[in-house]
């Protein structure tokens, strides 16, 4: 198919290091942006899918790996529950909430998981107290959480970094990246969220990464964006919830593709207007290979929230060089979505909890 994607390429040096409690020789690496106007009209593409035969009440989240599908439900006592992908057959659960060594306070998505020495694993990130590598196949046969290794934040530098952070990712075992929000760090000065990296041996901030450029300060709930760690840890892709721009960023260059999938750029704070906000971006997931991004198509926020009439949900595909490849019509409304690491299904969860798995087969 024919791509007729333009692209206007400007460079922003980014001067202030919009940084709070690092250390003074932390290296501010300006970040390049790109824009990336979509202009193409693609064919809607339908999958074939089959509800599966595992009943859960309100699945908060869900991750395909390897073998295992994953399965979250925060409401319980036990958060995670694990089923066979190819037998649907229940493994096993684990992951008490509480105050234990091994246990979670406040827990949200997870947000990162990868294969390490042929072993599927996810990252914990119990706040505020420690981000650890969970073993699936271990936790399975021991009956209990089993972390492979485990970073606490109770004191020195990491602790105040870790308090100020959302989202925190592995990029190998002595660098993490940490998700800064200013209002949680105390900016007052600047809007604009960015990444701090930080190395656990010198328990210092090595450079960090502003990854918006957006002017004026607007409110961090309304620019909420769902970023996703590429599983080769060199790009990470932003999904805006109520903004229609997708960003991608090469952490090794510190240069963002903002793409504007509606063919135009726009002002945020105009977007953002109370009577004018809307949906697009709800959830996302990626591969080595692509960006799978689940949307509402653009309905406004109000009426989202019924249920009846909210539109069936699309997935936009895009591959890490901002391309657009493919648009699919998923046929229900979709809540949750994960890929599992071959790309041969797509698998979510509708607004009725069922569990559904989609064939990739067509995308490839």
């Amino acid at each position: 198919m024919n791509k007729k994607i333009f692209i206007l390429i400007f460079v922003i040096a980014v001067l202030s290091s919009c940084r709070n409690g690092a250390k003074d020789s932390a290296i501010q690496k300006s970040s390049r942006f790109e824009t990336v106007l979509i202009t193409d009209t693609l064919p809607i593409i339908n999958l074939s899918r089959e509800v599966l035969p595992i009943d859960l009440i309100y699945p908060t989240d869900m991750v395909a790996i390897d073998t295992f599908l994953v399965v979250l439900q925060h409401h319980e006592e036990k958060i995670i529950k694990v089923f066979s992908i190819n037998s649907y057959k229940f493994l096993g659960e684990f992951l008490r909430k509480g105050g234990g060594p091994n246990e979670v306070i406040v827990f949200g998505r997870v947000s990162q998981w990868f294969m390490e020495e042929g072993e599927p694993k996810i990252m914990i990130q119990s706040y505020p107290n420690y981000l650890a590598v969970l073993n699936i196949r271990k936790s399975i046969e021991a009956g209990e959480t089993v972390y492979d290794r485990k970073y606490t934040f109770e004191k020195g530098q990491k602790k105040n970094l870790f308090l100020a952070s959302n989202s925190v990712y592995e990029i190998n075992q002595s660098e993490l990246m940490m998700t800064k929000d200013p209002l949680r760090s105390g900016i007052t000065d600047n809007c604009n969220f960015f990444w701090e990296f930080y190395d656990c041996k010198t328990d210092g901030v090595k450079r960090n990464i502003i990854y918006e450029n957006f002017t004026g300060m607007i409110d961090p709930f309304l620019k909420e964006s769902n970023r996703l760690l590429k599983p080769d840890r060199k790009k990470a892709a932003l999904l805006y919830s109520k903004i229609n721009l997708i960003g991608i960023v090469d952490l090794e260059q510190a240069s963002i593709k903002q793409i504007y999938p509606g063919g135009k750029t726009f002002n945020v704070q105009t977007e953002l207007e109370i009577d004018n906000r809307k949906s697009y971006f709800d959830e996302g997931e990626c591969t080595d290979q692509y960006i799978y991004a689940l949307s509402s198509k653009g309905v406004k926020v109000g009426e989202k929230a019924n249920i009846e009439t909210a539109p069936i949900s699309q997935l936009d595909v895009f591959d890490w060089n901002g391309n657009y490849i493919y648009k699919v019509d998923l046929g229900e409304r979709i809540r949750l979505i994960s890929v599992d690491n071959n790309q041969r299904y797509l698998y979510a969860v509708n607004t009725d909890d069922a569990i559904i798995r989609y064939d990739l087969s067509a995308l490839k």
